[in-house]
């Protein structure tokens, strides 16, 4: 099961979603070309060169908002996620990751994040 925001989706939601939301970075080093690790985005010393913001599950429920004073509901057997509500947004995909990171998207794209 993905565990966590590929680096093109981290690179998507770090443009809309606040930084210290990340609970998980993607870390570049020269000589190996990727990896992740479990930290804050930003270190203690402020340099950020190589890394890159990487959310996971949890992480990514955490910044779904409530519409309608409701939060979202991820059904992990289907894997999908909606807002039982009167207006109908849900969203279905391959993984419980991608399906939270497609909510953000539509979210996003109708100004309710």
């Amino acid at each position: 099961m993905k565990a966590y925001t590929d680096l093109e989706q981290s690179k998507k939601l770090a443009e809309i979603l606040p930084l210290e939301s990340a609970d998980m970075n993607w870390h570049e080093l020269p000589s190996i070309r990727l990896f992740v690790r479990a930290f804050s985005y930003k270190r203690d010393n402020g340099a950020t060169e190589g890394l890159y913001p990487c959310w996971s599950l949890a992480a990514l429920l955490n910044v779904l908002p409530q519409i309608g004073g409701i939060k979202p509901v991820l059904d992990l057997e289907t894997n999908c996620i909606q807002y039982p509500s009167d207006i109908e947004l849900n969203v279905i995909a391959d993984n419980p990751v991608d399906t939270c990171y497609e909510m953000i998207m539509r979210l996003h794209e109708l100004n309710l994040l």
